[in-house]
C-alpha cells in the first residue's frame, strides 16, 4: 500500500507542468513557493542554495543584497550596527518558501528600535509615525536622513541657508536654535543678544541683512536723524539708554552734578543742536531768586551741587563769623525779596529766640557775638550794681535770671534768690551776707558768736554748730548749760541748772567749788588735800549732802571698832589721824 502512494505521487509530479530550468529533483525538495520578491529564482535554487552546503547560504544571500554586506562591513545601516548580524545566518530572521504573500522580513514598527539604525530618533522625530518619513514603494534604508530631505516643504529660509538646518535647529523642537551668529561677521552682544530673530530678520531675510544701527532703528531715533547714522559713537549695544557720549568735545563739557543729569534735562524733544549753555535758560524754573541776582549764576553756584555755593558774602558787608558761617542762607534769606536787601541788625534775625523780650534793646553784640549765642561779653561788673564773685561766677545767667521780665530789675539781696533754700527760715534776717561770702555757702561762714548772747569761750570755742543748733533756725538754740548738758550731769539735777557756779567753759573737769563757803563743813587740815571721791564715793554718788559726822567716812579704819562712840573729834584733829589727845 505504501509502495503504491509512492508511485503515485512520482507520477504526479513528473507529470506536473515544471518551471523553467528547475529539475525533477528540485521540484521534489522543495519546502514551497517563494515570496513575491523572490519569484524570479524560483526556478534557480542555485541562486540562493549551494548543494550540501548549508553555510553558503548566507554569503549567497550577501552576494545579491550587496547594500547589507557593505553595511556589515562598515558597521553600518541596520545590519551592520547590530553586532549579531555577521555571525548569524539570515535564515534566522528571513524566512522563505511560504507563499507569495509571506513576508521575508519580520518586522513589527511597534517593536523596533530605531538606535541600532543610522538615525536614532531623539527629541521629536520620537513622536514621528513611520510613514511621515518612509514612504510606500521604498525600503526602509531609502529614507533621507538630512533634515531637508522631510522639511524642504516647510523651510521658511527657503534654502537661503543652505541644507545643514542642523548647524542651527536641534531635533527637541524646531523653534529650538543654537545658531552662533558670532560666525556671521556680527556678533550679539548686549540687548542684541536677547533680540528675537524677527526682530531683525523680517519676512524670513537672512541673507544680506544690513548692518548699520539707523537701519533697525531709525523709526526710534531721537535725535530725527539730527546727529547722523552713526548711532554708536555715542549708544552701546548694552542699552539704548547708556551712552558713551564724550561731552567734552561739545562747548559745554559736564562736570559736577551735570555727569548725573539725564539727556533730556537738557535736550528735551530729542534736541541736541543749538542749545543754550548759559545756565539761566535751564535752571530759571528753579531760580529761587527769581531773577534778582541776574543771569550769572556760576558767580555763586558751582556745578558740584545746586546747593554748594562760593558766594563772598564779605562783599555785602555783612561777613559771616563764627555761627553764622555754618547757617543756611535760607535761615536769615527766607523770601524770595529777603536774597538782596536784608536787615543786618541782630534783632532782625533774632526778634523770635530774644529771650530779654527787647528790654535790652536791639544791640544784642554788645553781650552776644558771632561764634556762640549763649557766650556773652557781658560785663556784669561794671554794667549791674552785683559784680560776680566767687560762686557766682560761673553760673549761668538762667540760675538767677530766671524769667525774662527780671532781666533788668533784679534785686541784689541775697535772700532774693536763696529764699527757697535759706535753712534759717528767715529768722537771722535778710542780710546773708553778715555770715556768708559768695565764695562757698557752706563751708566759708564768718559768724562772730561773742556778738551774740552766748559768746564762745574755752571749750564751746571749737565746737560744731551742730553740737549746740539741732536745726539751722540757730535762734532756738537754748544758753542755760543744762540744756545741753543733762545727758553728762553727774549731780543729775541736785545742784541746779546753775552750773556756772562750780564750771566754766575752759574744761568741763575744772571747778572752781569752794567747800568752806558753800557748804556747812569747811575743809581743814588733811580733809583740804583729798579728792571729792574719797568722801563722795560711789555709793554715795546720789547723796549730795552728807552728815558731816567723823564715823560716816571713817567706820571702815576705826581702830576702837566704836568703843569710843562716834566723836572722834573728841582725840582726832582733821591734821591727822594720828597723835590723838583726850580733850
Amino acid at each position: 500500500m505504501r509502495l503504491f502512494k509512492l508511485l503515485f505521487l512520482l507520477t504526479a509530479l513528473f507529470a506536473a507542468p515544471a518551471a523553467v530550468g528547475q529539475t525533477v529533483i528540485e521540484r521534489l525538495v522543495s519546502p514551497g513557493p517563494l515570496a513575491a520578491a523572490h519569484v524570479q529564482y524560483e526556478a534557480r535554487c542555485s541562486a540562493c542554495h549551494a548543494s550540501f552546503d548549508k553555510n553558503a547560504q548566507s554569503g549567497l544571500c550577501a552576494d545579491c543584497h550587496r547594500p547589507i554586506r557593505a553595511d556589515i562591513a562598515a558597521r553600518t545601516g541596520f545590519h551592520g550596527r547590530n553586532r549579531d548580524a555577521a555571525s548569524r545566518a539570515c535564515k534566522e530572521c528571513h524566512t522563505d518558501h511560504a507563499g507569495r504573500s509571506a513576508a521575508i522580513v519580520r518586522f513589527d514598527p511597534r517593536t523596533f528600535n530605531h538606535a541600532v539604525s543610522d538615525y536614532p530618533l531623539a527629541g521629536a522625530h520620537v513622536r514621528v509615525p513611520c510613514a511621515s518619513c518612509h514612504v510606500p514603494g521604498k525600503k526602509f534604508r531609502e529614507a533621507p536622513v538630512a533634515c531637508v530631505g522631510c522639511h524642504l516643504s516647510d523651510d521658511p529660509h527657503r534654502r537661503q541657508l543652505g541644507d545643514r538646518c542642523e548647524s542651527c535647529h536641534v531635533d527637541a523642537a524646531w523653534s529650538q536654535i543654537r545658531f552662533d551668529h558670532s560666525g556671521t561677521g556680527y556678533p550679539l552682544r548686549g540687548a542684541h543678544a536677547r533680540t528675537s530673530c524677527k526682530s531683525c530678520h523680517a519676512a524670513e531675510r537672512y541673507r544680506n541683512t544690513p548692518r548699520a544701527c539707523i537701519d533697525c532703528h531709525r523709526s526710534d531715533d531721537t535725535h530725527n536723524g539730527t546727529l547722523g547714522a552713526r548711532c554708536e559713537s555715542c549708544h552701546t549695544e548694552a542699552g539704548w539708554r547708556t551712552v558713551r557720549f564724550d561731552h567734552s568735545t561739545t562747548r559745554f563739557p559736564l562736570l559736577g552734578a551735570h555727569t548725573r543729569a539725564t539727556c533730556e534735562s537738557c535736550h528735551p524733544r530729542g534736541r541736541y543742536r543749538g542749545v543754550s549753555t548759559t545756565c539761566i535758560d535751564c535752571h530759571r524754573a528753579d531760580d529761587a531768586h527769581q531773577g534778582r541776582l541776574g543771569a550769572d549764576c556760576a558767580a555763586c553756584h558751582t556745578p558740584a551741587n545746586w546747593k554748594t555755593t562760593r558766594f563772598d558774602h564779605a562783599r555785602t558787608g555783612f561777613a559771616l563769623q563764627g555761627r553764622h558761617a555754618a547757617v543756611t542762607c535760607q535761615s536769615c534769606h527766607k523770601e524770595p525779596a529777603d536774597r538782596v536787601h536784608l536787615n543786618k541788625a541782630c534783632i532782625a534775625c533774632h526778634a523770635e529766640d530774644d529771650k530779654h523780650a527787647g528790654r535790652n534793646g536791639p544791640a544784642c553784640e554788645q553781650c552776644h557775638n558771632a561764634a556762640d549765642w549763649k557766650r556773652t561779653s557781658f560785663d556784669h561788673a561794671a554794667v549791674t550794681r552785683f559784680p560776680l564773685r566767687g560762686a557766682h561766677a560761673p553760673l549761668a545767667c538762667e540760675a538767677c535770671h530766671v524769667r525774662p521780665a527780671r532781666e533788668v530789675k533784679l534785686s541784689v539781696a541775697c535772700a532774693s534768690c536763696h529764699s527757697s533754700d535759706d535753712q534759717h527760715a528767715g529768722q537771722l534776717g535778710a542780710n546773708c551776707g553778715q555770715c556768708h561770702n559768695d565764695q562757698a555757702w557752706r563751708t566759708s561762714v564768718r559768724f562772730d558768736h561773742d556778738l551774740s548772747p552766748f559768746p564762745l569761750i574755752g571749750a564751746h570755742k571749737p565746737l560744731q554748730c551742730v553740737a549746740c543748733h539741732d536745726s539751722k533756725r540757730f535762734k532756738d538754740a537754748p544758753i542755760e548749760c543744762v540744756k545741753c548738758h543733762e545727758d553728762d550731769n553727774r549731780h543729775q539735777g541736785r545742784l541746779g541748772p546753775n552750773c556756772a557756779q562750780c564750771h566754766d567753759a575752759t574744761a568741763w573737769a575744772h571747778w572752781n567749788f569752794n567747800h568752806d563757803t558753800q557748804t556747812r563743813y569747811p575743809l581743814t587740815g588733811a580733809h583740804r588735800g583729798l579728792d571729792c571721791e574719797s568722801c563722795h564715793t560711789q555709793r554715795n554718788v546720789r547723796r549730795i549732802r552728807q552728815s558731816g559726822a567723823c564715823i560716816d567716812c571713817h567706820a571702815a579704819d576705826d581702830a576702837h571698832h566704836g568703843e569710843f562712840g562716834v566723836e572722834c573729834a573728841r582725840c582726832h584733829t582733821t591734821e591727822t589721824f594720828r597723835g590723838a589727845r583726850r580733850r
